[in-house]
């Protein structure tokens, strides 16, 4: 059984890891065995300091590893980052899903150019990162994709109307590549997410504490909490899990 769990000689990759559940599942990977490259879901110097932390972090547990900025909504820079996780890890088993670009604003008063930008960020970057990782993993006959995505895909939020859109978006999108792949050896599944501690969603000391109150266990997820799906996603435990949303929300969609 703890085969099943390990994956070491799998090649990763990690997309958002320049966030807090990115960086969790990049590392809680390369602690089961896998070489992991991370990328950021913007580019930005917050965004590429981080993802080079994460970085360092895998080069410390002996990976091969490497990070990289760009624009994970950039068709070009999202290739060149696939083409490179190739040829430097030597593969790529695993695609991780990880785009992040929290959003919030009364619908009346989004703009175009800021709901195409969202709905880009958040959905159409995990679409080109999977298009893209398929060309090698189809040629390969396997591979496993993980898409993350928020509890907001399945319940609506004030002023959530973009951000939310996107995230559900995500989860059909896992359901119809899996379907698509299912015979080509490509599982697609998705994480759906909670409220997690270092999420921007969750915003300051206050609208914490009302999320704390609402959520059955009153408190958020650890990042920890949700990269621990990952490794198993990632790994031959779940070898006959396709199409899948496996929520890790503390019971928030229970939740009358």
């Amino acid at each position: 059984m703890n085969e099943q769990f390990a994956l070491e000689g799998k090649r990763a990759l990690v997309i958002g890891a320049s966030n807090t559940i990115g960086r969790a599942i990049a590392v809680a990977l390369g602690e089961a065995g896998a070489d992991v490259a991370v990328g950021t879901t913007m580019r930005t110097k917050d965004e590429e300091t981080i993802a080079n932390s994460c970085s360092n972090e895998l080069w410390a547990l002996d990976r091969k590893t490497f990070a990289q900025a760009v624009d994970a909504a950039d068709e070009a820079e999202v290739e060149s980052l696939i083409g490179r996780t190739i040829s430097e890890l030597g593969g790529l088993d695993v695609l991780v899903n990880a785009h992040d670009l929290p959003f919030a604003k009364p619908a009346t008063e989004i703009t175009t150019g800021e709901w195409r930008r969202v709905v880009e960020a958040n959905l159409g970057g995990p679409f080109i990162a999977c298009r893209a990782a398929a060309k090698h993993m189809l040629a390969a006959g396997s591979g496993s994709i993980i898409n993350v995505a928020s509890v907001l895909g399945e319940r609506g939020l004030v002023n959530g109307a973009a951000y939310c859109a996107a995230q559900a978006g995500v989860l059909n999108l896992t359901r119809a590549l899996a379907l698509e792949w299912a015979r080509s050896g490509i599982r697609v599944n998705a994480i759906g997410a909670g409220w997690t501690e270092g999420m921007g969603i969750v915003g300051g000391a206050e609208s914490r504490a009302q999320l704390e109150h609402y959520l059955p266990y009153k408190r958020l997820a650890k990042p920890d909490e949700v990269a621990g799906m990952a490794v198993y996603l990632a790994g031959e435990a779940s070898a006959y899990l396709t199409g899948q949303v496996v929520w890790i929300d503390g019971g928030a969609l229970s939740h009358v």
